[in-house]
């Protein structure tokens, strides 16, 4: 059973970045439910892949690229949270990974079963990703993650440790830039 899970490790004010094994401490109801769905998984099935992700953006659904590139056509400037990192992930190589997840469970003598991570490199702000997103002429101010009014407290470091998915799988982190070019590339053809 593949789930997705981005459930936040006790690295989120650590910084490096976390690895599957590390302690999680969700931070909010969130992180909370998808903490609990990885042990119901573990509890129901002995043998089952968790693949947790970040920042995930694709040219469907709502997202963190099209939220960017909405605001920058209302105004000519941005604050983005600026002291949060992680590893944005293109929904379409999350797809490609699961697929190759997949194929190697369904061999009879597979035995990589448990948990991985899966996130775009390299690491990046969110103030750096918008920055990436929007057009030029869009100012993007970075701004502390204390000066953005969220409900939900985020952590600081989102950054996941990929080298077992790469051990295991030989699947690499792909680069979240040229995924954001498709994805970009898509969007501008559907105008």
């Amino acid at each position: 059973m593949l789930n997705l899970f981005g459930t936040k490790t006790s690295c989120g004010e650590s910084p490096r970045a976390a690895r599957e094994d590390d302690s999680t401490r969700p931070l909010s109801v969130y992180g909370r439910s998808k903490h609990d769905g990885e042990i119901a998984v573990r509890e129901c099935l002995d043998r089952h892949v968790i693949l947790r992700t970040s920042w995930i953006f694709s040219a469907h659904g709502q997202n963190f690229v099209k939220t960017m590139l909405r605001l920058a056509s209302q105004r000519a400037e941005l604050r983005v949270v600026d002291d949060q990192v992680g590893g944005p992930t293109a929904a379409d190589d999350i797809a490609q990974a699961i697929l190759r997840l997949v194929d190697a469970a369904a061999r009879p003598a597979f035995a990589g079963w448990g948990t991985y991570h899966f996130s775009g490199t390299p690491a990046v702000s969110w103030c750096a990703f918008a920055r990436a997103i929007v057009p030029p002429g869009v100012a993007v101010q970075p701004i502390a993650t204390a000066d953005y009014p969220h409900p939900a407290r985020r952590p600081l470091n989102s950054v996941l440790d990929c080298s077992r998915i790469g051990a295991v799988f030989d699947i690499a982190q792909p680069d979240w830039r040229v995924a954001l070019r498709d994805v970009l590339a898509k969007l501008r053809e559907r105008r």
